[in-house]
């Protein structure tokens, strides 16, 4: 994940590095109901902070597939989350927030729900 993405402008260029994208990316999941990083669990619970130890740091990965950005996260449910709901709402804020705070257009957000933890 050592890479850089590359926005060129009139007045030259920028370079964001893919663990910028990734502590975007948390943010924002943070700031979700209902979702959760590794991390986020691994902070807040003992048991289930156990769990989440297969899953390394944020559990997002920034890729670049033929040319098209695609952010993969692996995320935790709280339980009595409607799953649907809140990844729908969570993918719409990541594509969001990538492109207002970082200028870069994010072609797939793909979200697998690793395991379902309590409050």
């Amino acid at each position: 994940m050592a890479g850089l993405r590359k926005i060129t402008s009139e007045l030259g260029d920028i370079y964001i590095s893919e663990r910028a994208i990734v502590q975007l990316c948390a943010q924002v999941i943070s700031e979700q109901k209902g979702l959760r990083t590794p991390r986020q669990v691994r902070e807040s619970s003992g048991f289930f902070g156990a769990i989440t130890q297969a899953i390394k740091g944020e559990g997002i990965e920034v890729l670049k597939e033929n040319g098209r950005l695609v952010i993969k996260m692996a995320l935790f449910a709280v339980y009595g989350t409607r799953i649907p709901e809140a990844a729908r709402k969570a993918i719409q804020e990541v594509k969001m927030r990538v492109r207002e705070l970082a200028g870069l257009e994010v072609d797939e957000v793909i979200i697998e729900i690793s395991g379902v933890v309590r409050e």
